[in-house]
């Protein structure tokens, strides 16, 4: 019997936002939107509300998870190059042990907004 293949779509990862959009530079999780680890597309996960408690607009809410401890949701804009303008590459990105699931991978896909 074969082995199951490990694919990295759906897996989230940890990184500097600063190879993103630049600036200062936050932690942040980031999901995986394809398979090719040295030409990956990411999406940023952050939170559900906003510092003073309004729900945030152009967000995709996922489920919480071990690594996702708050209500938090998926942005639509999908991010393919760094901000040097080299491809993303799974080597430069922190591993965790999460994947979303395949409902949340569903809504994310299609880009659809709550």
């Amino acid at each position: 019997m074969a082995r199951k293949r490990k694919y990295i779509k759906g897996r989230v990862y940890k990184t500097n936002d600063k190879i993103l959009v630049g600036g200062r530079g936050k932690t942040r999780m980031v999901v995986s939107m394809n398979n090719d680890k040295n030409n990956m597309a990411v999406r940023r996960i952050s939170s559900l509300y906003d510092k003073n408690g309004k729900k945030r607009t152009g967000l995709i809410p996922i489920e919480k998870s071990p690594d996702i401890r708050r209500a938090s949701g998926v942005e639509v804009k999908t991010f393919r190059k760094t901000v040097s303008g080299k491809p993303i590459k799974e080597k430069h990105l922190g591993k965790t042990k999460t994947r979303l699931n395949k409902w949340d991978m569903k809504k994310i896909s299609t880009k659809k907004q709550t």
